[in-house]
């Protein structure tokens, strides 16, 4: 199936549809793992330029900690 990539997630279900509502279609690990910790399956042959330097960074976008503020 091509050149994969496994990346580790707090959140499966949650960071495939955030790449998904950012336009990358990814893979749940859970399917392809025994042991492991919940991750993705990243399939990066089909990338074209460029796109996977796009890819990380929409990645560690999505990753990064959310920053909550309360208003009164």
């Amino acid at each position: 199936s091509g050149l994969n990539v496994w990346v580790e997630v707090a959140e499966e279900a949650e960071t495939v549809r955030a790449l998904m509502q950012a336009g990358w279609a990814v893979a749940p690990g859970e399917r392809y793992r025994m042991e492991s910790r919940p991750a993705l399956r990243v399939t990066s042959a089909a990338l074209r330029k460029g796109e996977a330097q796009v890819f990380a960074d929409d990645l560690a976008l999505i990753l990064r900690p959310q920053t909550r503020t309360y208003s009164a």
